[in-house]
């Protein structure tokens, strides 16, 4: 997820909120770290550090005999100032996000939930009211829906969610959904699950992620009446481990400035020297960035000259699939365009219905673009960029954003797009159905077109890099055409 350090620190945090929301008071234990570990999705040793971090804080103790003990002890009023304090911190975000959670995710829970084997289903435990569960719970129970769709960089987007939003939220006294959650929701959709009845599970899917949005507003209006500061705390997110985050954002600015054109085929990048200056980086990192554009085959260095940009012919020879930094880099750009595919019709379907007059003719402006150069190759990624400019929810935005850099880790495929005439075809039939629905605000056809084209360039994707030797590409569920 990220390097071990941000993620104790993370850890830390919500563990942190917990004792001051009141979920442990003066006196009770915490979970083991075992079982910590395993509620969270991190080693041993990240819980340890946290453990430890709020032992040396003075949050708790920590004994062989006895366990971990708080030792904080706060009144009602205080636990109340801390649910105050954090809420208004993060009003504008968490509000954001909890509408942003049924489009972004509720149809890969779906189908996740559908692909689960049946010994998963078996073995989640159905909740009953006179049990205490924890907050991470419905983590738990939602992490196992996920898992079957193999895709490890939406986990990761997941506890993204759950440490900035569900794990505060369901750790707030009297907090009602989260005993929906346990009580009503997962018991019911495992039981759909079991039926094979899919089209209950999908609108109890909804409903459950719709009731969400719903109590967190509630919850503002009703709760909290601290005014927010100026400048709120908002919901990031990378799919990058902070440890190699500098290389790969290098990396990829370079690449996304050759895919459009800044550096054309042929030139050749600035020197490691010059570009170290430019970015601020060591010109260790900017080697290591440079190494990896040549193993995604976008350019050739050659000693004493100087890095040179390839054109799309030249990049099929020179990627070489068997270096692991390149193997990831094509995952990662699997597992983004896997996300993308779930959530386009959901997104599209709320962006292009609430786009107004200019943004309506803006984003025809740039369908027209492509028609006059010809590049109709490009449609899948100047329509999700519309999305990611134009949708009403920042959390989609954020998300979109990094997802959709992560496509150009294909860079090398693009040269096997364009041989095929049957993709062409798709593309032009697909611009005129962006176009003609985009006239008449048909926000329906629009994503029902965005869906079918975002499934093909995944099963696409996903063959090539199989037939290229990357076998954990088939470990990513495939939906039926």
């Amino acid at each position: 997820m990220k390097d071990d350090t941000e993620l104790c620190n993370v850890v830390f945090g919500v563990l942190k909120t917990h004792i001051q929301f009141g979920v442990y008071h003066y006196g009770d234990a915490l979970p083991t770290m075992e079982h910590a570990a395993g509620s969270f999705f991190v080693s041993l040793d990240t819980i340890r550090r946290a453990y430890l971090r709020l032992q040396k804080d003075g949050y708790i103790t920590i004994s062989q005999n006895v366990g971990s003990v708080v030792i904080k002890d706060y009144s009602e009023q205080q636990i109340e100032d801390h649910v105050q304090l954090f809420f208004s911190q993060r009003k504008n975000a968490l509000i954001d996000l909890s509408k942003s959670i049924g489009p972004l995710t509720g149809h890969a829970q779906w189908l996740g939930l559908k692909n689960a084997p049946a010994k998963m289903l078996n073995s989640t435990p159905l909740s009953d009211a006179n049990h205490t569960y924890p907050p991470t719970f419905a983590f738990d129970y939602i992490m196992t829906a996920y898992a079957s769709l193999g895709n490890d960089l939406l986990l990761r987007l997941l506890w993204q969610i759950f440490t900035f939003f569900e794990a505060p939220f369901f750790s707030t006294p009297k907090n009602p959904w989260h005993m929906s959650v346990v009580t009503e929701y997962a018991p019911r959709s495992l039981e759909f699950c079991l039926k094979k009845d899919w089209d209950s599970l999908r609108g109890s899917i909804r409903s459950a992620q719709d009731s969400i949005s719903l109590s967190l507003c509630r919850f503002y209006e009703e709760r909290i009446t601290m005014p927010g500061p100026s400048q709120e705390i908002p919901f990031t997110w990378s799919p990058y481990k902070k440890a190699s985050q500098i290389c790969y954002s290098l990396a990829m600015d370079l690449l996304t400035s050759i895919s459009r054109g800044q550096y054309p085929a042929d030139t050749f990048l600035p020197s490691l020297s010059q570009l170290s200056k430019e970015r601020n980086v060591s010109v260790s990192t900017v080697r290591r960035a440079l190494s990896l554009l040549n193993g995604v085959g976008a350019t050739k260095s050659f000693k004493r000259i100087g890095t040179k940009v390839l054109s799309y012919k030249e990049t099929a020879k020179n990627c070489d699939f068997t270096k692991p930094a390149v193997q990831k880099r094509m995952l990662d750009m699997a597992q983004s365009l896997q996300i993308l595919a779930l959530s386009c019709r959901d997104v599209s379907g709320i962006t292009i219905s609430s786009l107004d007059t200019d943004a309506i003719q803006d984003c025809l402006k740039r369908l027209s673009g492509l028609k006059e150069r010809q590049q109709y190759e490009l449609i899948t990624y100047a329509t999700l960029d519309m999305l990611r400019q134009y949708s009403p929810y920042e959390a989609v935005r954020t998300v979109y954003t990094e997802l959709l850099q992560q496509l150009f880790w294909g860079y090398t495929l693009y040269s096997i797009w364009k041989k095929s005439d049957d993709k062409k075809d798709l593309y032009i039939s697909c611009f005129e159905t962006f176009s003609r629905s985009l006239k008449e605000t048909d926000a329906v056809r629009f994503s029902e077109k965005l869906e079918e084209l975002l499934m093909h360039e995944f099963h696409f994707t996903i063959s090539n890099l199989v037939r290229s030797g990357i076998k954990e590409a088939e470990e990513l569920l495939i939906p039926a055409h």
